[in-house]
This record gives C-alpha cells, structure tokens and sequence, in this order.
C-alpha cells in the first residue's frame, strides 16, 4: 500500500436497492393474484389493505434509497488522517487530534455482533462511530483503519 494514497470507501446502498425490489415484487405478485379477469380485462384490486401496506414499504424504500444516494456518504482514509464527506460537508480529524481508535464489537438484540469503531477525537465529548460494514469494501477500511490505529499508537 502506498503511503501517500488515501484510499476513499462510498456508503453501500445495495440494502436498499434489495428492499425496493423484494417489496416491489411482493407488489406485483400480490396484486395480480388479488385481481380479477373480467370479459378478458384485468382488474387490478388496489383497496386491499396488503396492497396498501406493500405500497407504503415501496414509496418508504424508494425515500430512503434516494436519501441515501443523494447524501454521497463517503469516508477517506489517507497515511496520518481520516475524513468524512458527505453531500455539504467534510471533517478531517488528523491524528494530531485523534485520541485514540476502538475497534470493536457492538452488541444488537443479543443475536449476533455488529463491528463498530469508535474514535475519539480531542474537545469531543463522544467519539465518532463508524460501522465498516456499511461501505463498500469492508475489509480494506478496516486493515486501514487498523493501520490507523497503530500509528497512533507508536
């Protein structure tokens, strides 16, 4: 790896894009099989409360894709600094001010772990969490963010 290079990790949106399709099909396939062929027309049923609820899930998913998209969430890891981009903003916090790096587990519902990594940032009162798991390229942010952590360290 490159030294100089800071290597820049997007926010993954494929969750959503999955929801859409899965609650879009859902759709679909309930629709036709509530409708009715009628003297070779096709009635479409759009008063049953499923087709409703399967239809707020869709609009609910497309909003939240678009949001997501729009926001260009991204998070860029250079030799002695991490940085946070999004749409209207962006926050280096160089090492000078990092205090340290936790990389950890967090505990969700008591059905598994979820990766999580919390950095303490000097006149902060909370540190900054980060999930890898929800950018592309989940392994090379962390063996950056790793990297990261035992510079700071020495």
């Amino acid at each position: 790896m490159n030294e100089q290079q800071s290597h820049e990790y997007s926010y993954n949106v494929d969750f959503y894009w999955k929801a859409l399709a899965m609650y879009g099909i859902a759709l679909l396939v309930y629709a036709a099989l509530k409708g009715t062929i009628d003297e070779s027309r096709f009635l479409l049923v759009l008063t049953d409360p499923i087709v409703i609820l399967l239809g707020i899930f869709v609009i609910g998913s497309s909003i939240a894709l678009l949001i997501n998209r729009n926001a260009h969430r991204t998070v860029i890891i250079g030799e002695n600094f991490i940085a946070f981009r999004n749409r209207f903003r962006e926050r280096i916090f160089t090492t000078d001010s990092i205090v340290s790096i936790v990389l950890g587990k967090e505990r969700r519902f008591k059905t598994g772990a979820l990766k999580v990594v919390k950095i303490y940032v000097k006149n902060k009162r909370r540190p900054l969490r980060l999930r890898p798991s929800l950018f592309e390229n989940e392994q090379q942010l962390l063996a950056d963010l790793y990297r990261l952590n035992t510079l700071l360290q020495s």
